[in-house]
């Protein structure tokens, strides 16, 4: 085996999703090879800082490449450590190609390549396991900032919806379900694994922190209790514009599981509030990558999707839009719009010194924005999907009437 090979296996044992979230985790960046004896040539990723860049299957590059590959539930892959020169042509985050690329197999839309369910009953087990809910794991964890650990349960409340609390968490194994509590039950908003965060940034920042959701044990959890002083200290260092960066993505994942739980129940804000509005960044790659900051008014974010747009969530003064050059939020420009009021005034930031500030943090508080980061991307999808799941429902409701059903 080449010396260069730092990671090599059966994909009938480690999927692609398990694959791309592992070299995530600790930052990779090099070339992941995968051989399937029924696909005619090798495919290839290619991945830089633990996120994939670009994919090329056959003839078919990018992102739909990608996709295709979560077809092979069976094979053999191996990553080589090198330097990746690739063009990048994938800018969706980790987490959000994997619950993607899952649900294309899941619905039928990516082929199995392989042999056929009669001939071998090992790829109908694997399809079938695509259907359970995917997790979302974090980073490897840093254990200089853990000043404890605790136990939980299966089926036990770790933080409740609406209780004050100031302790935050990272998954040291196991795994936990977000849930919205509602009056017609619990919405489950995202399922998280090993080297995830149980808590805000507003966990140790704010004196009595209300929980604005409930963590659940699923299965045997055990859980790292981070130093919260100490966090305090290093968020107080930043400057000012970190900070308000930070906040506003803060302020985006509330938003965006406030929206799963509205879609949920039907009360989906009208999209005539776009109405009049100019669009300041369209969804597609941006020329350039730029920053801003909203100094007046309000924006938007709005994702276009094949079941109409979907408004995820809204900036207000001090929050930030635009293109982030060491997060990917799985938003604009390449995964959403920005809209702004008549009234909206903006500033370009200086992407760069937020830059070097956030080189320059702890591991732990690294790993905390970037975990933030990803479940934007995720939540996001999650809204989508929704509306998706909703219209389908209407569909099949209006077509039971039809029939008499």
């Amino acid at each position: 085996m080449n010396e260069s090979v730092v990671l090599s296996g059966s994909l009938g044992f480690l999927s692609l999703g398990d694959i791309i979230q592992l070299l995530g985790s600790s930052g990779s960046t090099g070339v992941l090879r995968l051989i399937n004896r029924y696909a005619p040539v090798p495919a290839f990723v290619y991945f830089i800082d633990g996120n994939p860049i670009n994919a090329q299957n056959d003839t078919v590059e990018g992102i739909e490449a990608l996709y295709s590959l979560f077809g092979w539930l069976s094979g053999s892959f191996e990553f080589t450590r090198e330097a990746v020169f690739a063009e990048k042509r994938i800018a969706k985050s980790r987490m959000g190609i994997v619950l993607e690329g899952m649900r294309l197999v899941d619905d039928g839309q990516t082929p199995i390549i392989g042999p056929t369910a009669n001939a071998d009953t090992k790829i109908n087990e694997l399809k079938a396991s695509i259907s359970k809910t995917p997790v979302l794991k974090g980073p490897l964890v840093d254990y200089m900032y853990v000043v404890d650990e605790e136990d939980f349960f299966d089926g036990e409340y770790i933080v409740e919806e609406g209780k004050h609390g100031s302790w935050i968490w990272v998954i040291l194994e196991g795994v936990v379900d977000i849930v919205k509590e509602t009056d017609a039950g619990e919405i489950p908003i995202i399922r998280i694994g090993d080297g995830s965060f149980v808590g805000s940034m507003a966990s140790f920042l704010l004196q009595g922190h209300i929980r604005t959701a409930t963590a659940i044990a699923v299965g045997n959890v055990q859980l790292g209790v981070l130093d919260s002083q100490r966090l305090a200290q290093e968020y107080a260092a930043m400057s000012m514009e970190f900070r308000a960066y930070l906040t506003s993505l803060d302020k985006r994942i509330k938003q965006l599981t406030d929206r799963v739980v509205e879609y949920n129940d039907g009360n989906v804000q009208p999209l005539d509030i776009l109405k009049d509005k100019k669009v300041l960044i369209p969804q597609a790659k941006m020329k350039e990558e730029q920053l801003y900051i909203i100094k007046q008014g309000r924006a938007s974010v709005v994702r276009r999707t094949p079941n109409g747009p979907v408004l995820l969530c809204h900036l207000y003064k001090g929050d930030y839009f635009g293109s982030v050059p060491f997060l990917n939020s799985g938003l604009e420009p390449e995964g959403a719009s920005i809209y702004g009021s008549d009234n909206i005034k903006v500033s370009k930031v200086q992407a760069v010194s937020l830059q070097k500030e956030y080189n320059r943090l702890s591991t732990t508080f690294k790993n905390i924005v970037d975990n933030l980061a990803t479940s934007i991307s995720v939540t996001s999808d999650i809204v989508c999907n929704s509306l998706k799941a909703k219209k389908a429902t209407a569909t099949d409701s209006t077509l039971s009437v039809r029939q008499g059903v």
